[in-house]
C-alpha cells in the first residue's frame, strides 16, 4: 500500500553553518531523529542553486537523447563511472531496473597514489557534450558540501566531534549520477520498476527529483510513503554503511522508484562514501553493555562486492 500523504520530516539546515550553537544542536537533533525513525528526510536551506539543478536536468535530457552507440562509447567499465545502459541493475531473482544513467567519480584525486589503481578511482569518461562536464562538476560540489553538513550534524547527534564522519571522507570514492527513467510504456515488456526496493550502500545519499515524482519510502509501519517531487528540497537517506557503523541506531530505509507520471523522469543522486580503506566498526557507537551487531568491514571492498553481484555488465567484464 502507498500512502499519498507525505510524512518524511522536513528540516531547514540553513542555520547549521551560519547559526549559533543552539541552532546547530537543534538541527543535529532533528537530523538524528529523522535518521533513527525513518532513515529519510527532506532538506531545505541547503544552498544548492536552483539554476545549477535546472542546468543539470537540461544537460541530462540532451545526453540521454544521444544515440545508444555514442553513450556506449563511454560505458562504465566496472568502476561505477561513465554510462550505465538500460536494465544493467538486477538483483538476484528479480526483474531489472528500468533506468539508464551517467555516473561521475569524486572530482578530487586520492592523496594515496595506490588508490588510483582501484576501480572506484578510475577517471570518469566524459561525453563530448558542451557544458556537461562543467555542470555536473558544479552540481556535485554543491551537493557534496550538503553531505558534509549532514554528516557533521549526525556526528553531533551521536555525541562525537562534528568532523568524525567528515574526516572519513578523505580519499572518498563517492559518486553522483544523473538518472533517466523512460516512460512506463517503453519498459513494460521488461520490468515494472524504475528501481526495485533496496537500501543504498554508502553513508548517506542526497537526491534531487525532477517534477514527475515516483520515489516511495518504506515507513516505520511497513507502508510505502510517496515522496512528492520538490526540486527546491534535497532528499537525504541513510545508507547501509552508516546503519552498520551506528550499530543499527540509524535506519537504512528501503525505497523504490515507480514511475507513475506516464512520462519520462530524471533524478540526481549523490552517493556519499568514505575512503576505500575506511574501517566501519559498529563498536564505535555501541552503548556500554549493548551487543555489537555487526562485524567490522572495510568500506571499499564491501561496496564493490555488492555492485559486482548485481550488475550484469560487471560480471561479464570481470570474467574476461
Amino acid at each position: 500500500m502507498t500512502r499519498g500523504k507525505l510524512t518524511i520530516p522536513l528540516i531547514d539546515i540553513s542555520g547549521f553553518e551560519s547559526g549559533n550553537a543552539a541552532a546547530r544542536d537543534a538541527i543535529a537533533a532533528a537530523v538524528g531523529a529523522a535518521s533513527e525513525q525513518y532513515g529519510f528526510m527532506r532538506l531545505t536551506g541547503h544552498g544548492v542553486p536552483a539554476q545549477t539543478v535546472a542546468d543539470m536536468f537540461s544537460q541530462g535530457t540532451t545526453f540521454f537523447a544521444n544515440p545508444e552507440t555514442e553513450k556506449l562509447a563511454i560505458r562504465d567499465q566496472a568502476a561505477n563511472r561513465g554510462y550505465v545502459p538500460m536494465y544493467d541493475q538486477v538483483y538476484p531473482g528479480e526483474k531489472p531496473a528500468g533506468q539508464e544513467s551517467f555516473s561521475m567519480g569524486h572530482p578530487t584525486p586520492p592523496t594515496d597514489e595506490a588508490l588510483g589503481e582501484l576501480p572506484f578511482y578510475k577517471p570518469t569518461p566524459w561525453p563530448d557534450l558542451p557544458g556537461f562536464h562543467e555542470t555536473m562538476h558544479d552540481t556535485y560540489e554543491a551537493m557534496f558540501a550538503v553531505g558534509e553538513t549532514i554528516l557533521s550534524a549526525m556526528a553531533l547527534h551521536l555525541g562525537r566531534e562534528p568532523d568524525f564522519f567528515v574526516s572519513a571522507l578523505q580519499n572518498s570514492y563517492s559518486n553522483m549520477r544523473i538518472i533517466h527513467y523512460p516512460e512506463p510504456g517503453d519498459i513494460v515488456d521488461v520490468t515494472d520498476f524504475g528501481s526495485r526496493p533496496h537500501e543504498d550502500r554508502g553513508l548517506i545519499t542526497l537526491l534531487i527529483q525532477d517534477g514527475n515524482g515516483g520515489l516511495d519510502v518504506e515507513g516505520p509501519d511497513g507502508e510505502w510513503i510517496a515522496v512528492e517531487p520538490d526540486q527546491a528540497s534535497i532528499i537525504c537517506n541513510v545508507g547501509r554503511l552508516l546503519r552498520r557503523w551506528t550499530n543499527n541506531r540509524y535506519v537504512s530505509a528501503i525505497h523504490r522508484v515507480v514511475n507513475r507520471a506516464g512520462t519520462s523522469r530524471q533524478s540526481i543522486p549523490l552517493f556519499v562514501h568514505p575512503g576505500f580503506d575506511q574501517v566501519v566498526d559498529a563498536a564505535d557507537f555501541a552503548a556500554p553493555g549493548d551487543k555489537v551487531k555487526f562485524e567490522p568491514v572495510v568500506a571499499g571492498p564491501f561496496t564493490y562486492e555488492d555492485f559486482a553481484m548485481q550488475r550484469p555488465s560487471w560480471k561479464t567484464q570481470l570474467a574476461e
